[in-house]
């Protein structure tokens, strides 16, 4: 996943999902949404972000019905009393939404609103969140004017709403089948057992968009999604921490016949308390609930340095946090505007300083020229865009089948991954202190 700051005009252009669907066995570019923009000051962000809302609620209730609607002063909990789901209004807002967040946890979260670009007055005291005729849940106000609908096609003739102990608020038919879920439409958290990713085929992408500040649940400026270095199985290779620092539980799967790439945190029987979320300042944070303190603990933020800010190099750019400045071209290329780079602009990146021999089409048959060659980087975050060949075993065929194939600008062979290649500009390009894998750049034999 990667986080992406949003253009004013739209949050869904789609977010920087830097995802190109490729042959059969595309390596999903990663997660835990090495998030892209700013630096955190997370301590700070998550505090305030975690003040609570004013829930409006004196009765629970299980499940939702045509006959049974969800009144302002109810909740729909769930039924093991771990979520609940209500009418809100944030500190100072005059607003009100539907939102879910974990019950009976200090301080309150929400971790999912269901209009959060349509809101409510909080002056309004007739809304309700009903079944309509149609079946469908919809979130009316007191004008009986839509404001909110889960709009699916439904073929039962009836249909009912509860709430999971996962945190998944669903739409059942009479067989129980979830015709829609939360799950599906995210907004600016990930529960465990929660999916983002995208589905190639459907042009589906789901990930997480920012509230527009702490007291406004609406679409904001950072989006989440995928991306962050090959996933090897376990761990993904952009994210070194993941060896040391991270629990088990993250997966990645893929479905080359469905076109479908979803990560997510795996959570057997609830066995955990935690969320992800992206903040309204572009910072996202993992939180897990700790029983001994009663307390939300950070267990992880990004980015926690310029570096982890997507594509803030440019092309051919290496980011090392380490270093002054952080950026630098890759060997036998050039800034492509010095002056920018200069002034610290690094984001339009780097050029070739000799093109490529292979690439040369000027000389004549008789001239004898150097082939290309591999400059290798040690340490590396690969860059983003990579394809897999999946009939290459080791790492002599990936140079072999790179050398010979003057499109391939760059290969790493990852043991546990195989042979990755790249015919596009190297755009989020980092190089590490420790970990990382080798990656081999195709340069002019005149540049080595």
């Amino acid at each position: 996943v990667e986080l992406n700051r949003k253009s004013c005009s739209s949050v869904l252009d789609p977010p920087k999902v830097q995802y190109q669907p490729t042959r059969q066995a595309r390596m999903a570019h990663s997660v835990i949404l090495i998030m892209r923009l700013m630096m955190a000051w997370c301590s700070c962000w998550v505090f305030f972000f975690l003040l609570p809302a004013r829930h409006i609620a004196s009765g629970a209730v299980h499940n939702i019905t045509a006959s049974e609607p969800l009144f302002q002063n109810q909740t729909l909990v769930s039924s093991g009393q771990i979520f609940e789901l209500g009418f809100f209004t944030p500190d100072g807002s005059k607003n009100q939404y539907v939102g879910l967040w974990y019950k009976n946890l200090t301080p309150s979260k929400i971790v999912w609103v269901a209009n959060r670009d349509s809101p409510l007055a909080s002056a309004d005291r007739s809304a309700k969140l009903s079944i309509g005729s149609d079946g469908n849940l919809k979130l009316v106000d007191g004008q009986q004017s839509i404001v909110w609908s889960t709009n699916v096609s439904v073929q039962s003739n009836y249909t009912a709403a509860m709430l999971s102990d996962g945190g998944n608020f669903v739409l059942l038919d009479r067989n129980s089948i979830v015709i829609w879920g939360s799950f599906d439409d995210p907004t600016d958290t990930i529960l465990p057992n929660m999916k983002i990713g995208l589905n190639a085929r459907t042009g589906e992408r789901r990930y997480l968009v920012s509230w527009k500040n702490n007291n406004d649940p609406s679409s904001g400026n950072f989006t989440a999604g995928i991306t962050s270095g090959p996933w090897d199985k376990s761990t993904f290779s952009g994210i070194p921490e993941m060896k040391s620092s991270y629990f088990s539980g993250y997966d990645l799967k893929q479905d080359p016949q469905q076109g479908t790439t979803y990560y997510s945190v795996n959570s057997n029987n609830n066995s955990f308390l935690a969320y992800c979320f992206i903040s309204p300042e572009g910072i996202l944070a993992l939180m897990i609930w700790d029983y001994g303190s009663e307390s939300w603990l950070k267990n992880w933020a990004a980015p926690s340095n310029n570096c982890e800010v997507y594509g803030t190099c440019g092309p051919f750019g290496v980011c090392n946090s380490l270093n002054s400045p952080i950026c630098r071209c890759v060997k036998g290329f050039m800034p492509r505007v010095k002056e920018e780079w200069s002034k610290r602009n690094w984001t339009r990146g780097c050029i070739r300083e000799t093109d490529l021999d292979c690439q040369n089409t000027s000389r004549s048959a008789s001239t004898q020229v150097k082939k290309d060659v591999f400059v290798p980087m040690n340490q590396m975050k690969v860059p983003d865009s990579a394809e897999y060949l999946s009939d290459i075993g080791d790492v002599g065929g990936c140079q072999s089948w790179c050398m010979n194939n003057c499109s391939c600008l760059a290969y790493s062979y990852i043991r546990a991954i195989g042979c990755l290649v790249w015919a596009k500009d190297l755009i989020d390009f980092q190089e590490f202190s420790t970990d990382g894998q080798d990656v081999y750049i195709r340069v002019a034999h005149y540049n080595a």
